[in-house]
């Protein structure tokens, strides 16, 4: 899966997704409140909510790394 992927099963598919980085549970799924979207993220016990998909792709968010660099640079383990 490519990031384009990625962002078009989140947007299109309304589709979270969960994976495992240095043996901690992560992920991301697209949200509501007040009928705006927003993106929540987790690593391990760290959690974040994103304004937008894009902001989420490149925080270096995950361990240190952006979902753009992991998704790019390593085999995730897709839950």
């Amino acid at each position: 899966m490519n990031i384009d992927q990625l962002k078009a099963k989140i947007l299109d598919d309304g589709s979270g997704f969960t994976f495992t980085l240095d043996g901690k549970p992560c992920g991301m799924e697209p949200d509501s409140k007040d009928a705006k979207t927003y993106y929540p993220a987790w690593c391990g016990d760290k959690s974040k909510d994103f304004s937008n998909l894009d902001d989420l792709m490149n925080d270096k968010f995950f361990s240190g790394k952006s979902m753009i660099q992991l998704i790019n640079d390593i085999a995730l383990d897709f839950i």
